[in-house]
């Protein structure tokens, strides 16, 4: 089962990712639309040239457009984090340096994908931009243009982490294009794993990580945060509720908003110092719950955990 998933995983992100236009937004998008299989070079404007973050930005997306794959590439760290989140079925993925990219970008640019994008802030070494993408999966779909939030972080000349988020808009118009096309996830079986009071969440590597059982007991539960294996940034971890019908992707989509959903319920919201371990107490009186962990500066979704039954 988790291979089968794994699998499906990876086919639909790249599926998506076509979507994103190779997920890289740079600059003032041009008001006309070109036909949908024309390359769409970016707009140059004038905050990118004089912003030599924004820049860097501009040009891997401009080597992306032109075909280029080892050029935009190289506008990429060799450990870059890459989250790609909102995406089916899993809510995320994240990629590592720009070998763990490739493959979804050599898709991209064999799949005629355009873009168009904004460049909305550059502060400090944070570039944020809005992207619109095309890609033909999508025009078959009848959706694209898809649209995302994006965030770099630019160092060196060097992207170090990169976040593409779908918007939920987006999202409500390819969940059911999608699973109009694609085979039917295997029928959920009941989980047999024993009811846990205490759980045991580990924050490293730019993401967190969890291995026990996914079923808690109702009433309180411990939870035990190591963040030991990070020393840079400050880490986050809140658990949500969803109202029926919703799922971990629509969550994670979400996290583009600057405010939870009507449609979800946030229970608590945690914060970790760099190198340090902490233990929360979290009340469960029914689920399915879901955790998104955090990370910041800049504050990005880097993570999730769930849905965990609670009996």
């Amino acid at each position: 089962m988790k291979t089968l998933l794994k699998d499906l995983a990876m086919f639909l992100l790249i599926v998506v990712l076509g979507i994103t236009g190779c997920a890289a937004p740079a600059t003032q998008s041009s008001p006309t639309q070109p036909p949908p299989t024309q390359p769409l070079v970016p707009e140059v404007t004038e905050e990118a040239v004089i912003n030599p973050l924004a820049e860097v930005v501009l040009k891997m997306a401009e080597r992306m457009n032109a075909g280029d794959l080892e050029g935009s590439l190289d506008y990429f760290a060799d450990d870059s984090v890459t989250y790609f989140v909102g995406m089916p079925p899993t809510g995320m993925e994240i990629y590592r340096g720009k070998e763990g990219i490739r493959p979804i970008w050599e898709e991209c640019i064999g799949s005629h994908f355009k873009m168009e994008v904004e460049i909305v802030s550059v502060i400090g070494d944070v570039v944020n931009a809005k992207s619109k993408t095309w890609h033909d999966f999508t025009r078959q779909l009848g959706v694209a243009p898809n649209e995302f939030i994006e965030t770099y972080v630019v160092k060196d000349g060097k992207i170090v982490v990169y976040s593409s988020t779908l918007t939920l808009e987006a999202l409500a118009k390819f969940k059911p294009a999608l699973v109009a096309v694609m085979p039917p996830e295997p029928t959920a079986v009941p989980s047999t794993d024993t009811p846990v009071s205490e759980i045991n969440i580990i924050i490293s590597d730019d993401t967190c990580s969890y291995d026990g059982s996914m079923v808690l007991q109702t009433g309180e539960i411990k939870v035990n945060v190591d963040a030991t294996g990070e020393d840079k940034k400050t880490s986050g971890l809140t658990f949500f509720t969803l109202d029926p019908g919703k799922d971990l992707v629509d969550l994670m989509a979400m996290t583009s908003l600057p405010a939870p959903s009507s449609w979800s319920d946030m229970l608590t919201v945690w914060e970790v110092s760099p190198g340090a371990s902490k233990t929360f107490t979290l009340g469960a009186d029914e689920g399915p719950l879901y955790l998104v962990c955090w990370s910041k500066p800049p504050e990005l979704a880097v993570g999730n955990v769930g849905p965990f039954e609670v009996k």
